[in-house]
């Protein structure tokens, strides 16, 4: 398969584009019915008070990568108040010139930004609240380039994890985690029609330039690095979704529970 030139360049560009995208997609549509979850049995309010942390981290993710790509960021709201007006928990207004193709490409990157800085708060939290000591010899050891990377193997190294993280933290660091986690959970997940529509401005420049980079690296004979760079990049980014699905999954549960009291 990485052989021939386009084989290889080709697949290169469908991982580096559409295991992002898709596992960002998968990640949001759940994101989107635990928000449904949580106004539906505590109220529309509780998308500020629970989930207002979720948006912070949402719309920071936005910001953030907005800098990163050089857009002019006009305007920066983290928590909007008064959202029934508006119809909006947060926003980012940014613009980008279309002559610049790195701005441009920068659309991709900053559309799906709250799902990595939403998994990025949550691995964090559970390094510095529960001192998980996540192991990735096992995984990557499970990792060879020709064979299939396993779900199963990496959704049983999230749970391991997790199994371990409890049972080594405090009851105290325990229920803050899953506090945070819920209020991160909730609502920061849930990327919105605008956001896929930022995403998709940024696609055809960022396979441009994916695909100049292929063809460079095919080029220097550096297809083992990619390919071995490549089994890494896709199990991880299966490891992160399967701890975001779980973790919503998880504020969905309590939020349901909540729901009855």
């Amino acid at each position: 398969m990485w052989n021939n030139y386009f084989n290889f360049v080709l697949t290169f560009v469908a991982i580096f584009t559409l295991i992002p995208y898709l596992t960002s997609l998968i990640t949001s549509w759940l994101g989107h019915l635990s928000k449904i979850t949580l106004v539906n049995n505590l109220g529309s309010n509780s998308q500020l008070i629970v989930g207002g942390l979720g948006v912070i981290i949402h719309e920071l993710g936005h910001t953030i990568f907005a800098y990163l790509f050089g857009h002019k960021v006009t305007k920066v709201q983290l928590l909007n108040l008064d959202y029934r007006q508006s119809g909006s928990l947060g926003s980012v207004d940014h613009s980008w010139n279309d002559r610049n193709v790195y701005q441009l490409m920068g659309n991709f990157f900053i559309g799906l930004a709250p799902y990595y800085m939403c998994s990025m708060s949550l691995y964090l939290l559970q390094k510095f609240l529960l001192n998980a000591q996540f192991s990735v010899s096992s995984l990557t050891q499970s990792l060879d380039i020709n064979t299939m990377i396993s779900a199963s193997v990496i959704f049983d190294s999230v749970l391991d994890n997790l199994k371990s993280s409890f049972s080594n933290a405090s009851l105290p660091m325990i229920v803050l985690y899953i506090v945070l986690t819920i209020m991160i959970a909730s609502t920061g997940y849930d990327l919105s029609r605008n956001d896929f529509m930022t995403v998709n401005k940024g696609i055809l420049p960022w396979v441009v330039t994916l695909l100049v980079i292929g063809s460079i690296l095919y080029l220097f004979h550096l297809k083992t690095v990619v390919m071995a760079g490549a089994v890494y990049f896709v199990a991880f980014s299966i490891l992160f979704m399967i701890h975001a699905l779980i973790s919503v999954v998880m504020s969905m549960i309590v939020i349901k529970i909540l729901g009855i009291f």
